[in-house]
């Protein structure tokens, strides 16, 4: 090899080594600007930006915004925790208070015609006041037709100012007439109370919010002077609500000691105790599948205490615990925070808590209704119930 074709050789190695590192160059300097462009703030603003300049229609600013909030949440978190938009919070401040301007009457929706219906009208209530009474359809809530199809609207359009009135189109049977009604605060009946045979007391518990304490309180008050020897607590259905609630419902019912202890991420535990007073006569808690949550809390501290016998099916077995954050535009962030553990240290997320006595229900019974502080039972029925009537009366 003469010194002209090494030198071409060596040429060539130098400009191929001088090519590569350039190209490695451009490489990563690529891969850095794909990883700045894949940076969560620019590639939300790359899309937003997309979105403007080739969507075919126009935008709902609001919208994205609204849905990018809703999203973070719900997709890095569990299913129960979300974020509030700020008119959902005000719905939901009411639902947790049980307190609220409204008609006094529980509804559902109708599975045959998908018509809103009123279940009861509240003793007292500004519905009751007005002649309504249950099976009533409501078919217009001020000249608005109301369904199934806008359930949530039509129960904002019915709550309202205290002493501002509502027209409601009802329809009974063949006839449909018109209904004035006068908006009045409004305590939900979260509790009733009724006096079975063999001096058994009984109390459904619908939830624990905020007017539950009250309202058990004199549901049980009542039910003692009536000489009751026994009680039965029926939480079936019950999906759970405030924590300081039922611990305060729980401080009354078992000995001294853990109702339960909250444990947040960072291992930090708050113990929240019973006192010394307890119930001082024999206890049944009936529970099902769709026990859940502070529920579930009562119904663990009841068995692992030995203070009753639970009956019924296992429960839904929500054993966490939300805060919720309100923010400064008014919506708010309701994220799980802690789990809570029963007096024996069991966590029951996941799992929930076994009866003592399993005990199946028919499918179409019909299960306990409120009217008022008032409970009407199906006991002819009910074989969870007739369980533990028959617990309670050897």
């Amino acid at each position: 090899m003469n010194s002209d074709t090494k030198k071409g050789v060596f040429l060539g190695i130098l400009i191929a080594i001088t090519a590569l590192l350039a190209i490695n160059s451009i490489s990563i300097g690529y891969r850095v600007l794909i990883k700045k462009e894949i940076n969560y703030e620019t590639k939300a603003k790359t899309i937003y930006n997309l979105m403007q300049s080739e969507y075919v229609e126009d935008l709902d600013t609001e919208k994205i915004y609204e849905g990018l909030y809703t999203g973070m949440v719900a997709l890095a978190t569990d299913k129960y925790s979300r974020y509030i938009s700020k008119e959902d919070f005000e719905s939901y401040k009411i639902s947790t208070s049980g307190n609220y301007a409204g008609i006094g009457a529980k509804t559902s929706v109708d599975p045959d015609d998908y018509l809103i219906y009123v279940v009861s009208a509240y003793e007292n209530s500004p519905a009751a006041k007005a002649g309504l009474t249950a099976g009533d359809k409501i078919v217009k809530v001020n000249g608005t037709s109301v369904s199934y199809d806008n359930y949530a609207d039509a129960i904002d359009m019915i709550r309202g100012k205290e002493g501002t009135s509502i027209t409601l189109t009802i329809k009974r049977g063949s006839e449909t007439f018109d209904a004035e009604v006068t908006r009045e605060n409004v305590d939900v009946p979260t509790v009733g109370g009724a006096v079975l045979d063999n001096n058994i007391g009984y109390i459904k518990i619908e939830g624990f919010e905020a007017v539950t304490y009250d309202q058990y309180k004199a549901v049980y008050d009542n039910l003692r002077k009536q000489g009751i020897t026994s009680l039965i607590i029926d939480l079936r259905n019950n999906p759970g609500g405030l924590l300081d609630t039922v611990s305060k419902i729980a401080d009354d019912i078992i000995p001294e000691g853990v109702i339960t202890y909250t444990e947040d991420k960072k291992g930090k535990r708050d113990y929240i105790k019973s006192s010394s007073g307890e119930l001082d006569i024999p206890l049944a808690v009936l529970v099902n599948e769709n026990s859940a949550s502070a529920s579930e809390l009562l119904t663990a501290a009841i068995k692992d205490t030995g203070k009753g016998t639970i009956i019924g099916k296992n429960t839904y077995g929500k054993g966490v615990v939300q805060t919720t954050f309100p923010l400064k535009d008014g919506s708010a962030v309701k994220l799980t925070t802690s789990k809570y553990y029963t007096p024996k240290g069991i966590c029951i997320n996941g799992v929930g808590v076994a009866p003592d006595i399993e005990v199946d229900i028919s499918t179409d019974y019909e299960y306990t209704t409120l009217s008022s502080d008032k409970a009407e039972c199906n006991l002819e029925s009910d074989t969870q119930l007739q369980k533990a009537v028959e617990i309670l009366s050897k």
